[in-house]
């Protein structure tokens, strides 16, 4: 059974996808949002994701992710909001077609390789 979400990324992008995220952000909520969200996506339209912690992630782990995602091999772009510095208008733009991308992953899911 897939993990995969409800997004219009292909399964291979979704494990390197996955894989990056839970590196850097396992304790965070992450949704996707814009036209992969809606699946109003074209080739190599961007992924917008959304990234909610317990505090701003700051400028190192931001340059951390650019870098991971730039790095891989995906064919788009990935950009990265931050939730908790969004303003209100972002965050209800987000709201209208966010799909949840990885709930917070706990320590014991790493443990048992999930």
């Amino acid at each position: 059974m897939s993990d995969q979400p409800l997004i219009d990324v292909s399964e291979a992008d979704w494990l390197i996808i996955r894989n990056i995220l839970r590196a850097h952000v396992p304790d965070c909520t992450v949704w996707a949002f814009g036209s992969r969200a809606t699946g109003r996506a074209k080739q190599y339209s961007d992924l917008d994701l959304a990234i909610s912690g317990n505090k701003p992630f700051g400028l190192d782990l931001a340059a951390q992710l650019a870098e991971a995602f730039a790095e891989s091999d995906l064919p788009y772009k990935v950009d990265i909001v931050d939730w908790t510095t969004a303003s209100e208008v972002f965050r209800k733009v987000i709201e209208r077609d966010r799909v949840i991308v990885q709930s917070e992953y706990s320590s014991d899911a790493r443990m048992m390789g999930a």
